[in-house]
């Protein structure tokens, strides 16, 4: 049920906004369509005068207000084929969780493509737009869409080149030699005029049998040029002016005009800017224009010639002057390049459609072919084609299993009818999906298993590397004290030989536990010492030795050196282990 029209107030709201609202859509987005249609009503845009400015307002409105402004139309086709839209046939019902699955798809992936700081609310973003689909074209209430309904609204919704989005569109309402399908045409004025109809301004813009004729006679064969030159050029059908118009309206809407006003007075606008032909330097924005506001002695029966862009006078003479020498005008420019009518492929989407990250973290990065039979985008059509397809997802699932070679699929019938019916051929598709998505996931098991893998490794090795460095710091400290009693030793026994001194210093415990040996022999050998001769002055005799004082000296000389054997012996045993803890601290050679 559509709602009713206000021919005075130029309105369309509902009598009853509350049967209109749930109309079409599911209960959880009835808060969410009532939130556009209120703040749509805040904007006022029903008293702008002109149906397609108000049209284009609207539509615009919904864009930017679900973010789907944001995504490109080329990030919006590989959304169609990562979730398997482009292998579904058109006519095909999507259920709302199909549906919620594919916008969730596109809104993450452009959060993934956004800084940081400029990401969006996919869950907000995802309910409006879904129940904004759904009241534009589920008005049953059955929670399905069509395939084809959604390509449409999301390829008209979603940013880029209208040259681009045409050319998708066409790619689905051509058939295999390039010639567009009058039915499909006429299915596609349908959803597409549905948009205007969500935003109440189907008495302007709705479907009939009266528009389909504006566009296309019955009998006329439409090439991809000659679509192009109707909807983009002058002529356009005026069932469908407001969609060119919504993509200028999106490129100037960031346009800065440094002019006054001539109704409003403001100083400097943006959007569009109206001057008029008759009133001298008269000049209006884009909300005085379309809401019929004036001034002084200018009319809205005026002449007004639209800029989308602002020039200095100085750079407006030199235009002019310029303009007036040519010998013969331009005339007939063309809106876009022409495109060869002979079946092209592939279509590299490398430079234009990012690999996801799952695909670029497995592989490296290869273009994204398209194989296509007009050299547009997202169009597989019938036939050989199809084959082409089959062979690409075979070559993907062999490169994901690790194989050089892929099975041939030349054995698939390449009739239209016995592809596009054939469920053996589905099952297969589907069953190659599930394989590809199987082994990415072994794939991330295997990673995230290696990367346990090694972090406990390092921190073996770290715990391993701070026990040997306290060790080796123990051993020092140690080898310090020996270094330091031996010195202790020597200076004594070069200094003062007296067996008094000695005995007592050792008695004092000034040798480590390991040379406590080495004291006993010492001491022992300076007492046996100390019974020799002495002189007056208590210094030893150094004449021949007596009789019986031979073994004495023989024994000390003995002691003493069997003394320097244990600390050398000592000190060896030391230097030895420290080198040994030093290279245990450094595995495989490498130092931490």
């Amino acid at each position: 049920m559509y709602a009713e029209y206000d021919p005075i107030s130029r309105k369309m709201w509902p009598p009853n906004e509350a049967d209109t609202v749930t109309n079409g859509t599911q209960d959880g987005g009835v808060e969410d369509l009532q939130t556009i249609i209120d703040e749509m009503r805040v904007q006022d845009f029903d008293s702008i005068r002109f149906a397609t400015y108000r049209t284009a307002c609207k539509l615009r409105f919904v864009q930017t207000k679900t973010n789907v402004h944001l995504v490109d139309i080329w990030n919006m086709i590989e959304s169609f084929r990562e979730n398997g839209l482009n292998a579904m046939p058109t006519g095909t019902q999507l259920k709302t969780s199909r549906l919620e699955l594919l916008l969730t798809s596109v809104f993450h992936n452009l959060n993934k493509r956004l800084p940081t700081a400029q990401q969006i609310d996919t869950d907000k973003s995802i309910s409006m737009l879904l129940s904004f689909l759904l009241g534009a074209y589920d008005r049953q209430r059955m929670g399905r869409l069509t395939v084809f309904a959604v390509k449409v609204a999301l390829a008209t919704f979603s940013a880029g080149k209208l040259v681009d989005k045409l050319r998708y569109i066409f790619s689905q309402i051509s058939d295999s030699t390039g010639i567009m399908d009058h039915d499909r045409f006429a299915e596609f004025l349908q959803h597409v005029l549905a948009l205007p109809t969500a935003v109440f301004e189907a008495p302007t813009f709705g479907f009939s049998e009266q528009a389909l004729q504006q566009c296309f006679k019955k009998d006329e064969a439409v090439n991809l040029n000659h679509f192009l030159d109707v909807i983009m050029g002058e002529t356009c059908p005026p069932c469908l002016m407001w969609l060119p118009l919504l993509h200028r309206m999106a490129s100037v809407e960031h346009v800065y005009h440094p002019v006054v006003c001539d109704a409003c007075q403001v100083r400097s606008f943006t959007g569009f800017r109206y001057k008029c032909q008759r009133c001298t330097n008269y000049q209006l924005c884009q909300s005085c224009f379309w809401r019929g506001r004036t001034s002084q002695s200018h009319s809205n029966e005026h002449e007004m010639k639209e800029y989308s862009s602002y020039k200095s006078p100085t750079k407006q003479i030199a235009h002019s002057i310029h303009k007036s020498l040519q010998c013969m005008p331009i005339m007939g420019s063309k809106n876009h390049k022409e495109f060869s009518m002979k079946p092209q492929r592939p279509l590299d989407l490398a430079n234009i459609v990012p690999m996801t990250p799952a695909s670029a973290r497995h592989h490296p990065p290869e273009p994204i072919t398209e194989w296509t039979n007009h050299l547009l985008p997202g169009h597989y059509g019938n036939g050989e084609d199809m084959d082409d397809e089959h062979k690409l997802i075979a070559r993907y699932s062999a490169k994901l299993a690790g194989r050089t070679s892929y099975p041939s699929v030349t054995h698939l019938p390449s009739t239209s009818g016995l592809i596009s019916g054939s469920l053996e051929e589905r099952n297969m598709i589907a069953h190659l999906e599930e394989e590809r998505e199987q082994m990415l996931r072994e794939l991330s098991s295997i990673e995230q298993q290696n990367l346990s893998d090694s972090s406990g490794h390092l921190n073996g090795l770290k715990e391993r590397k701070d026990e040997l460095e306290a060790k080796m710091r123990v051993m020092q400290q140690t080898r310090r004290e020996l270094m330091q009693q031996l010195e202790q030793l020597m200076a004594q026994l070069n200094t003062n030989p007296v067996p008094s001194g000695m005995s007592s210093a050792m008695s004092l415990g000034h040798f480590p536990e390991p040379l406590a040996g080495v004291g006993s022999m010492v001491s022992s050998a300076f007492r046996e010492h100390s019974a020799g001769p002495r002189s007056m002055s208590g210094a030893p005799i150094l004449g021949p030795p007596r009789a019986g004082s031979v073994g004495t000296a023989a024994q000390l000389q003995g002691d003493l050196l069997q003394c320097v054997d244990v600390i050398t012996s000592n000190i060896h045993d030391l230097v030895t282990e420290l080198d040994q803890a030093t290279e245990e601290s450094q595995p495989n050679g490498y130092a931490y």
